[in-house]
């Protein structure tokens, strides 16, 4: 039986395992309950093995030196090593921003199969690195005409089936540990554009979801009156929680990868589920 949306996450950076949604689908599905979960189709989009190798080879390489702090170069290398290499080479059908658009575009086609077509709604949340891979995936799709990345070979002669693939069927994005500021931060006000996320085809509502004390995680609205408008609201939230939260207070890798599991972001999730499956 088909199901009725899909939820589909994308991880941030750093060295991430193929199973990195088990405990947000988990702990989603619960708060869900299993009336509603059952009609969900939850997927997610993988991109960390387009660099991974290369990243593995130069960090072996290092370990061999004296160096301290090893989790942390880890994670610091690998993310800083990704935020770079995903970039690179944008008008290349075979650069790693081409690779990391295609495993977007294959897991819509994956959900297409599951929800039994074309007419059916989307929630995506995106995490860290992946809400700026999200980013120029639909940027460049709403492009005319196409300059880099996917769209530049990607034809569909389906009007419907084009919407899809362009994410025009998108009903919610929420954005956790955003760090999209980081690579736009250098241009000119006027230069900070959004995504159109009330126009030109496109109709969701996109949340922002960050950590106070998580550096790689900031606000969107205050970036420039063009994200002002895009995205509905910043919500701070605690994403470290808890018994750890009380004592971690500055920086720290948990306030960064928590997000998935987080109840603040959760709920909310839950309420756009039932929203979009029950418009």
């Amino acid at each position: 039986m088909a199901k009725e949306v899909a939820v589909v996450a994308i991880h941030g950076m750093g060295d991430t395992k193929s199973n990195f949604d088990e405990k947000f689908k988990s702990k989603l599905s619960k708060i869900l309950g299993d009336d509603i979960s059952s009609k969900v189709h939850f997927d997610k989009v993988y991109y960390q093995n387009i660099l991974q190798n290369n990243e593995e080879i130069v960090f072996q390489n290092m370990e061999k030196e004296k160096i301290d702090c090893k989790w942390l170069r880890k994670f610091i290398l690998f993310g800083f090593s990704d935020a770079t290499g995903l970039e690179r080479n944008s008008e290349d059908s075979g650069s790693p921003y081409t690779k990391a658009q295609k495993a977007i575009l294959n897991t819509l086609e994956n959900c297409s199969q599951e929800l039994g077509g074309f007419d059916k709604p989307l929630i995506f949340v995106a995490h860290s690195l992946g809400c700026q891979l999200l980013s120029n995936f639909i940027w460049d799709s709403q492009q005319i005409p196409t300059k880099k990345g996917i769209w530049l070979s990607m034809k569909y002669s389906q009007p419907e089936e084009n919407n899809f693939y362009r994410l025009k069927k998108m009903h919610s994005l929420f954005t956790i540990g955003c760090n999209i500021p980081v690579f736009v931060s250098g241009f000119p006000q006027v230069d900070i554009k959004a995504i159109a996320t009330q126009d030109s085809g496109y109709n969701f509502v996109w949340y922002n979801y960050y950590d106070r004390d998580d550096v790689l995680g900031w606000p969107l609205k205050p970036l420039s009156p063009s994200y002002n408008k895009a995205v509905k609201a910043d919500y701070e939230i605690n994403a470290t929680g808890g018994f750890l939260g009380f004592f971690l207070k500055s920086w720290n890798i948990f306030s960064h990868n928590n997000y998935f599991t987080d109840s603040d972001v959760l709920k909310p999730i839950s309420t756009a589920i039932r929203k979009a499956i029950t418009p």
